[in-house]
């Protein structure tokens, strides 16, 4: 290599590089945004925050099932009534005893009277919904939690041979069962003896008003239930209003 005057310069003075350009400095999200139209945003929103909106109605979600059952806990049922197996044209009136009966017991504001109701096939006939039904009335009875089903004559029968209902010419008190007393529906128990386990409650105002289409609408009182005291009164407002 040939050492020259100017390779000399060079070592001795290498050229120097030009600095480098400060980077831009970078803009929040909201002036991004700013800058975008409309179908712009929606589109940004959704490319880099559509997992951060999923987490986040997860967690609202969560919070509410939460909170819900916080507050749910602060109420005290005072009586739990399914209807099953109501073929109605028109829709079940469950105010009637959720508003009405609670209004005729002069509840507290924290105590509330819980109506739903629900389709049972039973036998060969039985569907999955018709199990879970079951399933779901075997746990609440299990806890305790329900006192009264108003059914058919098949719902009927088949909880009487489980035992499911108390026996009425025992149970209720002698006001009563002088209401029902010619009322009474005999079924089969688990020791295939009949007794008086359900009350026909056809042709009263209450069966009309809450649009019961039973044929007949027969009313059982769950054997375990811990709050029979409302079960009677609720045969008291149905046939002694």
């Amino acid at each position: 290599m040939k050492i020259t005057e100017e390779s000399m310069h060079q070592q001795e003075h290498p050229q120097e590089l030009p600095p480098k350009p400060e980077p831009a400095p970078r803009r929040s999200e909201w002036e991004k945004l700013k800058t975008m139209t409309w179908k712009d945003r929606v589109w940004y929103i959704w490319a880099y925050y559509k997992i951060h909106m999923f987490l986040g109605i997860i967690a609202l979600f969560l919070l509410q099932v939460v909170a819900t059952s916080l507050y749910s806990r602060t109420f005290n049922t005072v009586m739990h009534c399914m209807i099953i197996n109501c073929y109605s044209q028109q829709e079940i009136n469950l105010s009637l005893l959720e508003e009405d009966f609670a209004q005729y017991l002069n509840l507290g504001k924290k105590e509330i009277i819980t109506a739903e109701s629900s389709y049972i096939t039973y036998g060969d006939d039985a569907t999955e919904l018709s199990y879970v039904t079951l399933a779901k009335i075997s746990a609440l009875v299990f806890s305790k939690d329900l006192d009264v089903i108003i059914g058919d004559q098949a719902t009927i029968e088949h909880f009487s041979a489980l035992n499911g209902y108390v026996d009425l010419e025992t149970e209720l008190p002698p006001d009563v069962l002088a209401l029902v007393k010619d009322r009474l529906f005999y079924a089969a128990g688990e020791d295939q003896t009949k007794r008086a386990y359900a009350i026909d409650i056809s042709g009263t105002a209450f069966a009309s008003n809450a649009g019961l289409g039973h044929t007949p609408p027969l009313l059982g009182i769950i054997s375990n239930s811990e709050r029979k005291e409302y079960s009677m009164n609720l045969i008291r407002y149905i046939f002694a209003p």
